[in-house]
């Protein structure tokens, strides 16, 4: 039995080799989600600026990016559900439809209605584009590798490359974004170069992923059983609550940091730094995404060190921690201080 075992393994390790070795994720499709990451990262370090161009006073800022937030977050769960009805490549082609549509909105004449009308537009875009084509990936990679081991490799390799590529996209985007801001200070440069980028992403997306089966799922039911879930898992009292309690303040709390932080470098930073917001989301991006690694290699490791209950006490001491960053960055005297107080909050978010 066990020399069978062995030859079979070689036979197995012949067969892997002697296959040709193909991407797990294709270069074709990894331009599209660089592209995708790209027209997000291109409005993020001066979305609150761009806002208060086209409309928006400092009174009304955060109501409309609190729409954004608002129409997400009230959307995620129908948007999943619909994607199961319809199919992910159409659910996703709606989502950048909706995304050019928002930017669009933003051309016409400055006024508040303008800027809460994209708001809620973008709103529903991230909510329906969430999680589309990455399905969509995850579900070739499963098919395409039978073996329990090959799978769980390539599922690693996917979503490194997934990560990877919403870092750079998200970082070529700011620097661009910061650079295309202070060029044009009604933002009308930026806006088109988002709905450029945006189309491209939505060209790729329907030539180069297939048409969406009809009919996998019933709406209705899916909603039920979605929402009877929901319901379930809530009435577990445990760490499920109180995820969901610190999420929610946390949640408040990054909207508050996204509404104003670029005006705050602003101040301190003095005229003609809008170009210096592109790299300063850069780096907070960068320090996310080593924070969310750092969670990833070192949580468990720390939370046993930490006894019964560990990763809940490591999970509140990475809260208490982002909340002493915002004390930093809140009374910053100079842009050193700022941005480290900033990259230092979302390194603890991330974790």
């Amino acid at each position: 039995m066990k020399n069978q075992r062995i030859r079979q393994g070689r036979i197995r390790r012949r067969r892997a080799a002697a296959r040709p070795r193909d991407h797990v994720l294709p270069w074709s499709h990894a331009a599209v989600f660089l592209l995708l990451n790209a027209s997000v990262g291109l409005e993020t370090p001066v979305l609150a600026l761009m806002l208060l161009a086209r409309g928006a006073t400092l009174g009304t800022l955060p109501l409309v990016m609190g729409v954004t937030l608002v129409v997400t977050a009230v959307c995620e769960v129908p948007s999943g559900i619909a994607a199961d009805a319809w199919g992910r490549r159409r659910l996703f082609c709606w989502a950048m439809a909706l995304q050019i549509a928002a930017h669009l909105v933003l051309l016409l004449p400055a006024s508040i209605v303008v800027v809460a009308v994209s708001s809620a537009l973008r709103g529903l875009a991230l909510a329906a584009r969430t999680g589309t084509l990455e399905a969509i990936e995850i579900d070739r990679a499963v098919e395409r590798h039978t073996d329990a081991t090959e799978r769980c490799t390539a599922l690693d390799a996917l979503n490194g490359r997934l990560a990877l590529l919403e870092s750079a996209g998200c970082g070529i985007g700011a620097l661009a974004g910061g650079l295309l801001a202070s060029l044009d200070a009604r933002y009308v440069l930026l806006i088109w170069c988002v709905v450029l980028v945006s189309a491209c992403a939505l060209a790729g997306a329907l030539l180069l992923y297939p048409s969406d089966e009809r009919g996998r799922a019933a709406t209705h039911h899916s909603a039920r059983q979605v929402l009877a879930d929901m319901r379930g898992l809530l009435a577990v009292p445990g760490d499920v609550r109180l995820v969901l309690v610190l999420s929610a303040s946390a949640g408040v709390i990054m909207l508050t940091v996204e509404t104003y932080w670029q005006l705050s470098f602003q101040q301190l930073a003095g005229s003609g730094s809008v170009w210096m917001l592109g790299p300063v989301n850069c780096v907070v991006m960068v320090a996310a995404a080593a924070g969310s690694a750092a969670a990833m290699r070192a949580g468990s490791a720390f939370s046993q060190a930490l006894g019964h209950g560990g990763r809940c006490r490591l999970y509140l001491l990475l809260h208490a921690a982002a909340a002493l960053c915002l004390l930093v960055l809140g009374a910053a005297p100079g842009i050193g201080p700022f941005v480290v107080g900033y990259a230092l909050h979302y390194v603890c978010i991330a974790a």
